[in-house]
């Protein structure tokens, strides 16, 4: 049988009185085999008959039938198990890892097809990485100092504000660098798009196939068809919803047909990093700037002497490359927003107890 689940459910929470659910296969169960009258009317769960049976559970427009002696086990290839409450229903488990489209898992023990669910929603995902552009519309200024000692301890302000050549007198003895950097306008990088990073929607395959009683073990016990292969470790009762499992039954597996992806991406976001204001230098040794030059573009104390006191006694000057603000950004943001979980419309609660 492949059997759908089937809902009946009003939007909002789900419960026993508001929602019906029904594992194909596995309706409600069976009255007992004795000849007594059983339960008849509301409750989910059918009683058992007379002689050698106990009593159906009474529900709206019906009440039990007569007890009697009930059997103390189970026959070959069943396993007594605490009854199922009111409106839960018998089925066997079994788990294993979750693989895109495939089909459903083992065969049940009665030989029909299992419902296909699934558990452990991958809750919060993954995101691309975020990048930075390139900067732009940075400003920055840079002054050039220089010194008539090596090490360019006391310097005087040479900083140029335009290209072309700057004639000067005399033969002075010069030590030159660049001076520390002054970003005026920061500039920006361009971040990059960013989405989720696709994976499984699940962690695990739950295939769940009904069971029903056959007859009673004790006064509160039914006898319940052992499981085969996977589904022999354990035996469940199930009811739609998110529900509490019951003290007998404390091995509690939520299992849905379908998920809610909320996932996104926080944007991303770009940081200017550590930032640099580079410029160029010329020394002539002419005022007219045609003979003989030096460059100089760093902030190490450069002798520039011997180029502007080569043969003429005056020297130029001229500021080759304006300030220009180099570096990069720092990306940000990008962080995982919302998660995958189970939709609530398609819920099962699956308890279970380790097999006898």
């Amino acid at each position: 049988m492949t059997g759908n689940l089937l809902f009946a459910c009003a939007l909002g929470a789900l419960s026993v009185l508001g929602c019906s659910i029904e594992l194909k296969g596995g309706a409600a169960p069976d009255a007992g085999g004795g000849s007594g009258a059983g339960a008849t009317g509301g409750a989910p769960l059918g009683g058992f008959g007379g002689d050698g049976g106990v009593g159906g559970l009474a529900g709206a427009g019906g009440s039990a039938g007569a007890a009697g002696a009930p059997p103390t086990a189970c026959s070959t290839g069943f396993q007594c198990v605490p009854k199922a409450p009111a409106g839960w229903g018998y089925a066997f488990l079994s788990e294993g890892t979750y693989v895109a489209s495939e089909p459903a898992g083992p065969i049940c023990p009665d030989g029909s097809e299992p419902q296909k669910f699934f558990s452990n929603p991958a809750g919060q995902g993954s995101c691309s990485a975020c990048t930075c552009g390139a900067m732009t519309g940075g400003a920055c200024s840079v002054s050039l100092l220089c010194s008539g000692d090596a090490t360019c301890s006391v310097s005087t302000d040479y900083t140029e504000t335009s290209g072309g050549c700057k004639g000067k007198s005399g033969s002075p003895s010069l030590h030159c660098r660049l001076g520390n950097p002054n970003v005026t306008t920061p500039g920006s990088c361009e971040p990059s798009a960013v989405a989720p990073i696709q994976g499984d929607p699940w962690k695990n395959r739950a295939d769940v196939c009904p069971g029903k009683p056959a007859t009673a073990c004790g006064p509160a016990s039914e006898c319940l068809p052992q499981g085969t292969g996977t589904y022999a470790a354990s035996i469940c009762i199930y009811l739609p919803g998110d529900q509490l499992c019951p003290s007998d039954w404390p091995q509690r597996k939520p299992v849905f047909q379908k998920y809610l992806d909320t996932r996104s991406c926080a944007p991303c976001s770009c940081a200017p990093g550590v930032m640099d204001c580079t410029a160029e230098y010329k020394f002539w040794d002419d005022a007219t700037c045609l003979f003989d030059n030096q460059k100089l573009s760093s902030t190490n104390c450069t002798d520039v002497s011997g180029t502007i006191n080569s043969f003429w006694p005056a020297w130029g000057l001229e500021r080759t490359k304006s300030p220009t603000l180099v570096g990069g950004c720092i990306p940000g943001g990008g962080t995982p927003v919302g998660k995958i979980v189970g939709d609530p419309n398609t819920a099962l609660t699956v308890c279970c107890r380790n097999a006898k």
